[in-house]
């Protein structure tokens, strides 16, 4: 009787736990579960409640924390959506006349002619203003499909993969939201998209220069979107070249080729004469 008596109570706290809130509910349920167990009984366990009781607790319990588990998922997927809500994209360029100051900055800092760093300036992103077209998921919608078409090498394609991870940990460095940064489209001859900013650098590419960078700007997290550390990386990767900080135009060329190629083949000659255009023509984009 006594047992009976203490099953009709626990069916009475179970009825009150479900009135609880679901911190306290999980809390009861589980202390429930072990007086169920462990308290002394009379009667047969076949017989008495008390089993029965057990199993309910143990069963209500389960389903308890796996509601738990989907409840901690939401949570955790909501302050994601929150998260990314707080990020941000670049700033449009709409300045030229301050591009040209920082091509000048960048000029004295390096020793390459200003002239040379604008003409690359105008073919690679129109001077800041066209930094890319499409998001980072639709080059790699893009160069999936070539890697299957196989129209891109395994080589590319891993790189590609691995330059995916870099450039969303430079857009949490800096707070930008990776899904929404525009980087440019993969191009018609065999490769992939996602070049950076203002310079145009491959993620990277631009992780090569971040501490140099850093370093001249008294900066952490140098951006390639920020006209001031964009058109200095361009002006560090081209110094690179033997003859170029001479202001040698035979030594750009061949500096203009690698930025687009990584080779000074005669196959780039075209885009090598382009740079030397602007460079002597750039004015007449910025009156």
């Amino acid at each position: 009787m006594e047992a009976k008596s203490r099953g009709c109570s626990i069916i009475i706290k179970l009825k009150s736990i479900c009135r609880q809130n679901k911190l306290t509910q999980l809390a009861s349920l589980i202390s429930l579960m072990i007086i169920s167990v462990f308290a002394p009984i009379n009667l047969v366990r076949a017989e008495t409640p008390d089993h029965v009781l057990k199993n309910l607790v143990e069963k209500i319990t389960k389903t308890e924390l796996r509601e738990y588990g989907q409840i901690d998922n939401s949570k955790n997927n909501q302050k994601e959506v929150i998260k990314k809500s707080k990020k941000k994209v670049p700033a449009e360029i709409t300045d030229v006349k301050e591009v040209e100051r920082q091509a000048e900055f960048a000029s004295q800092v390096t020793g390459v002619r200003k002239e040379f760093l604008m003409g690359m300036l105008v073919v690679e992103s129109d001077l800041g203003k066209n930094t890319g077209e499409c998001t980072y998921q639709e080059v790699k919608e893009g160069a999936e499909n070539a890697y299957k078409n196989g129209l891109l090498s395994e080589q590319a394609w891993q790189t590609f993969k691995k330059r995916k991870k870099i450039i969303q940990d430079i857009a949490n460095d800096l707070g930008y939201d990776d899904d929404k940064l525009k980087v440019s489209c993969n191009p018609d001859y065999a490769g992939t998209g996602g070049a950076m900013g203002i310079p145009q650098f491959m993620p990277d590419t631009w992780m090569e220069y971040k501490d140099e960078l850093a370093q001249i700007l008294g900066k952490e997290n140098p951006d390639p979107w920020n006209v001031r550390d964009g058109v200095l990386a361009m002006a560090l990767k081209v110094a690179d070249v033997p003859g170029v900080v001479e202001h040698n135009v035979w030594a750009e060329r061949n500096a203009s080729k690698m930025y687009l190629s990584g080779t000074t083949s005669y196959q780039y000659d075209w885009y090598a004469s382009r740079i030397q255009y602007w460079a002597n023509n750039y004015k007449s984009l910025i009156g």
